[in-house]
């Protein structure tokens, strides 16, 4: 694995390379800044395979530079890990949010490193990675019904911030600390009549479909602590945590709201309208052992007992059928 490892203090471009290749990776690339970091991505002739950036750094910081990445074609979907302090967790959204893949504090020890790297090499040579789409780059008028994703595949939309790949959201959530962990709630969101959006839409109003869901729950929630992932069939997870919860019972509501304001959307031209619900938040499980797992199978269970609510009400206000004949 070929990899570019940013950090501006003199004793960190000497030592990662040492653990690294005692952690069996050796192919290792060192830049001090990040002006270096991105001149040497540009020049190089293969592309890395993994990044490591250190978030704190004069001038451009990691979390910058990480955004800076993710506008090149070839690494918009490269594993970032940024290196960061203990005390520095308020950061870890954002870069996040910035296009970050995982995180390791500092300082850190050999196996840890190389536990987190073998991860990330088990991602580079799997199948089950989030397609990343760009609406704005996708074909205008494409084929209705006709998509190169299933309805099933967590399709991660780009340009949508607080909007992360499932594996980074699961990634974020299974490191968080006892502490963090208290003030930590999940959610799970459903775009509604996503079979039909699917059966119906060209590829690029599909997706733009989602990214109104994601947009208009970032906007109502309005917390920067705020993390989305589509893990598909239109099914949104979320990470929220700090202080204080939004008042849940309105947020749907809201979220409805923020959809109706936005403009129509569709091609040829058509109006389309899209709806969600969502599930109350729950609290991550403490324990790390299949934490992810089973708090994302609680929130989407939260959310399967609100949809069953909102069928049974849906059916209170049908009018009775007569049997008269």
């Amino acid at each position: 694995m070929k990899i570019l490892a940013v950090d501006d203090n003199p004793f960190m471009l000497d030592f990662l390379p040492a653990i690294l290749k005692e952690a069996d990776f050796p192919d290792v690339t060192v830049a001090s800044s990040g002006k270096e970091a991105l001149r040497i991505l540009e020049a190089a002739a293969e592309p890395f395979d993994c990044l490591l950036l250190d978030i704190v750094m004069p001038e451009m910081d990691g979390i910058k530079l990480c955004r800076k990445v993710r506008e090149m074609r070839t690494y918009r979907t490269t594993p970032i890990i940024m290196l960061t302090l203990k005390t520095d967790t308020a950061s870890i959204e954002r870069a996040f949010a910035a296009g970050a893949s995982d995180y390791i504090f500092k300082p850190f020890e050999v196996r840890e490193i190389a536990r987190r790297l073998r991860v990330t090499q088990r991602i580079l040579d799997s199948t089950e990675v989030a397609l990343r789409l760009d609406p704005q780059m996708m074909l205008l008028n494409g084929e209705r019904g006709q998509h190169v994703f299933s309805l099933e595949d967590p399709v991660y939309v780009l340009g949508i911030h607080q909007l992360v790949p499932p594996f980074t959201l699961g990634n974020y959530l299974s490191q968080l600390s006892r502490r963090n962990l208290d003030f930590c709630h999940v959610f799970c969101a459903q775009v509604e009549d996503i079979t039909t959006l699917y059966s119906h839409c060209t590829s690029r109003e599909y997706v733009m479909a989602i990214a109104a869901g994601a947009r208009a729950i970032g906007r109502v929630v309005d917390r920067p602590q705020l993390l989305m992932a589509h893990i598909g069939s239109g099914t949104l997870l979320g990470i929220l945590t700090g202080d204080g919860l939004p008042e849940w019972p309105h947020i749907e509501d809201e979220v409805q709201n923020e959809l109706q304001k936005l403009t129509p959307w569709g091609e040829e031209p058509r109006d389309l309208s899209i709806g969600i619900s969502l599930g109350r938040p729950i609290q991550p499980n403490a324990h790390r052992t299949q934490r992810v797992k089973n708090t994302f199978d609680r929130a989407i269970g939260r959310l399967v007992e609100r949809q069953k609510t909102m069928h049974k009400a849906s059916l209170g206000h049908k009018p009775a059928v007569s049997s008269a004949r």
